[in-house]
This record gives structure tokens, sequence and C-alpha cells, in this order.
């Protein structure tokens, strides 16, 4: 009887004719096991080690490795076996170093690592380093982010394709020839899941761009892939036609960001998820109860909610919010599509004056930050002196030397804070574009929809409100951060003369 597997490394000892064997072991069915050489047995000398001392010969199994001449029964040669171990497991070993160095030098030059292409593309068959669309499935990716666009959350967007009866990205890829990990029997060809759709719509390379190093495996023996942190990635942009814009591809990301959950009350409104608290910064809870009707649900403050006294309610209602946001919306994208140079004029001297503070002062900050760390080594130098010339107590000079340390490590931390958040403001810049391309794809907003919503707005800030003076009303302020500009204040002038036009 042979035992085979093809395919799979000698480190990993989870290999299905192995595993055969090993049962067959266990109901007394194998005499003698004959290999060509040690290595065929396995790379890893612990566990090669414990098979060959250990299993066979409790199980009363003759073990023979002919090229090694090692033979159980008459013990030839079984003194150097552990060292002919250790040799096939070293080969293994510098064999996977020489195979990591030639992955990093190609994932290093921008040349993709993975075998297989994203769901949405295929190999150039005049390249093999350069991908080309695959219109069929493209198309279905891009039904994926408009779905997510339009408010479908991923498992809402699985069943939406499948009740189409699109092949899910296995049998798709195995219609077309491409060998891919078998999928188990009975299962549907449109069973699509949540997870499959959420990984869709993160993937950077729809962009165009070669994304590497996104894994890595822990050791030679262990070929599972571990997930690397985002900031360990190298990514290569435009290596490729793209799938997605830009645009989209942000508005799907905050949209993942601030997802809208489904309840046994049905779909949360379209607000949810986009307000926020404008002076303790948490979001604004939406209330509604059932029997209640739309213009009776609210938006209330989540720290306020938490613990009376942590803030104010901020109290408002969804219609209120839903008149003055497309009431805005109007005024903006209309006055972005009549006066465009005026509009990239002026958001960028708006946004500048907002960048110009921000850096003032962060950078202010950051010099007083710096000046007192300075401060406190003089400070603990001194101490030092002053404990070795019996001034103070060692106890004391420990207690007040970790005060200041503390201090010190605090301020560390927020001057790298500060310089972070410095070098993210030097390096911003205004995609005014990206906004007027939104304006020129929603010609014409009549009525506020998740789609339309989630394409123009960040967030929306929720002041509380205010006595009007002289009356018995109160005023409460809202404010707008569009994608792509932040918060734009158009003209009043223009403004009043749409609105009277």
């Amino acid at each position: 009887m042979f035992f085979v597997d093809d395919g799979y490394s000698g480190t990993n000892f989870n290999r299905p004719d192995w595993q055969r064997l090993l049962g067959m072991i266990d109901e007394g069915r194998i005499g003698i096991i004959i290999v060509k050489d040690m290595s065929r047995l396995g790379r890893d000398y612990l566990q090669v080690g414990m098979y060959t001392e250990m299993v066979f010969p409790n199980n009363g199994i003759r073990f023979i490795a002919i090229n090694n001449g090692v033979d159980s029964i008459n013990g030839t040669e079984n003194d150097m076996t552990p060292f002919i171990n250790i040799f096939n497991e070293f080969y293994a070993k510098d064999t996977s170093r020489k195979i990591k160095a030639v992955f990093k030098q190609k994932g290093n030059a921008g040349k993709p690592l993975c075998t297989i292409p994203p769901y949405g593309y295929l190999k150039d068959p005049q390249d093999k380093n350069h991908w080309i669309v695959d219109e069929e499935a493209a198309e279905v990716v891009r039904e994926i982010f408009r779905l997510c666009v339009a408010g479908y959350g991923p498992s809402q967007i699985a069943s939406e394709l499948e009740r189409r009866q699109i092949e899910i990205p296995i049998y798709h890829a195995k219609r077309n020839g491409i060998k891919l990990p078998a999928r188990s029997d009975g299962h549907s060809p449109y069973a699509w899941d949540d997870t499959t759709v959420s990984r869709l719509l993160t993937r950077q390379e729809y962009l165009g761009h070669t994304v590497n190093f996104k894994t890595h495996t822990k050791s030679f023996r262990d070929k599972k892939k571990m997930a690397n942190d985002p900031s360990e990635w190298i990514i290569f942009e435009n290596t490729h036609e793209a799938i997605i814009d830009r645009e989209t591809f942000d508005i799907v990301q905050r949209i993942r960001d601030g997802r809208r959950r489904f309840t046994p009350m049905g779909e949360m409104p379209i607000l949810s998820g986009m307000l926020f608290c404008a002076d303790c910064g948490a979001k604004l809870y939406q209330v509604r109860h059932r029997g209640w009707t739309h213009e009776q649900e609210i938006f209330v403050c989540a720290s306020y909610r938490k613990g009376q006294g942590l803030c104010s309610p901020h109290q408002i209602h969804n219609v209120q919010v839903e008149a003055i946001l497309l009431h805005k919306l109007k005024q903006i994208t209309a006055y972005a599509r009549e006066h465009e140079s005026e509009f990239v004029e002026l958001v960028t001297k708006q946004n500048e004056k907002e960048l110009n503070r921000l850096m003032r002062d962060s950078n202010r900050e950051l010099s007083q930050a710096r000046e007192r760390i300075g401060k406190l080594d003089i400070i603990v130098q001194r101490l030092y002196e002053d404990n070795i010339e019996g001034k103070i107590s060692d106890e004391r000079f420990a207690r007040m030397s970790a005060t200041y340390e503390a201090e010190q490590k605090q301020l560390e931390a927020r001057a790298v804070e500060l310089e972070t958040a410095i070098a993210e403001a030097r390096a911003q810049r205004l995609n005014v574009d990206s906004f007027l391309g939104m304006v020129r794809r929603y010609t014409d907003i009549t009525e506020l929809t998740a789609e339309i919503i989630r394409s123009f707005v960040e967030k929306i800030e929720v002041k509380k409100p205010e006595k009007v003076p002289g009356t018995r009303t109160k005023k409460q302020t809202l404010v707008i951060w569009w994608n792509f500009i932040g918060v734009v204040d158009i003209p009043e002038e223009q403004a009043e003369q749409r609105e009277t036009a």
C-alpha cells in the first residue's frame, strides 16, 4: 500500500495520507513502513524522532529508510538517525529563508505577491505580474460598492447577490479554469456570506493599487497566515486598472466605520451614526419606539444618557436635521455647480485658515511640552545630587523622582501625538475635485437618501439649544462636515440670491 502527499511540505504533519497512515497504525494494520529517505517521512526532527523512536517501536512497526541505510530491526545506522533528521530540518529552514528573501525582494519591487489575483481581476497572459480586469466579476464588485453606498449592510448585500443568483468568487474562478481550494459539496454556488462582502469592500486593490506584505507566517513549520498591521503594508499605487474610483471607496470606508445597525424595529433611520455632540464629542443616540411616527423620533447625546451631569441632552428631532441638511445640501451643490471657480477659492481659503490655526496651536503646545521635558531632566538631576549629598532621604528621592518621571513620560507621549498631528496637517491636501465630482453625479437632489447623505456628509455636529435674546424661543445650530472639504460657509448673499430667484 502506498501513501503519497503531493504538494504538502515535509514540515507539516497534518497531511491527508499521513493522517490516514496514523489511523491504520492505531488499528494495528501496519507492520512495515518504508521510505526513500528520512526527509520523505518529514523535516521536523522532533516529530520525526517521536515517530521513529516511540510510536513505531511501541506499535511493533519496522521502519526502513532506504537511501539513509536505516532499518529499525537490525539497528543499521540508528545512531546517525537523529543527526540526519536535524540536517533535513535545517535544509527545510534554509529553503524557507531563501524563499522569503525572494518574496521580500519581489514585494519591495512592487510585484504582486498573491498567487491568485483578487476577485475582479485576472492575470495578464502576456505578463504574469500584471492584472487585467475580469469584467464579469468587476461589475459584481461595482454593484457591491453601489449597494453599500445605498445603505445596504454586508449581510443584506450577500442576501441580494444570492437572490440574483450571482456566483460566489470560488465558483466563478472554478468556471474560468482557475484552481482554488475546493469548497465542500452541498453548498450553493450562490451562497454569499457577509464576511466575503466585508473583505471585498476594504480591498485597496480595487483602486488600482498593489498591496504587499498583508500577512506573514510564524515559522517555516507553521504555514498558517497571520495578518500584519496595516502600517507594515507596502502599497504601490496605480499598478493596474482600477475598478472602483477613490471617491466611492472613501465613502464606503466611512460608511463601514459608522455603519447603521439593523434592529428588531427594522433598519436604523438614514441619519443614524452621523450625528455628534459639538460639546463632548460623543455620538447622538437615536431614540424611537414602536408606534412612534417619524416626526416623533429624536437624537440625544450619548454622554447625557449615560449619566446626568456628563453633558446636556442636545435633543433634536430627526425631521429637523433632515430639513436643515437637505436645505444646506441644495445650497452648497447649487453654488458649487454655478460658481465652480469661486467655490474652489472659497473652500481653499476657509480650510487653509483652519489648517493654520491647527498648526499654530499644535506647535505651541509641542514647544511647551519639550520645554517642560527639558526642565524635568534638570530637576531630576538636582534631586539626585541632593540625595547623594544627604539633603533628602532615599525614600523621598524615590517618591519625587517617580512622580517627575511619570510626568515626563506623559509629556513625551503627548509630544509624539502632536508631531504626528502636525505631520498629517502638513500633508493634508484639499480634494475639491472629488466633491465637485459628487456634485456632477447628483444633479438634482430632491430628497435625502442614505446614499446621498453618505456621499456628501462626513458628520454633523449638534450644538446645545441657546435662548434667542429678547424672545422665549431657542436656537439650535448644526455644523455640517462635508466629505473631502470639511466645514464650508457659503456667502449669505449668494444663498439669498438663489432662494429669491
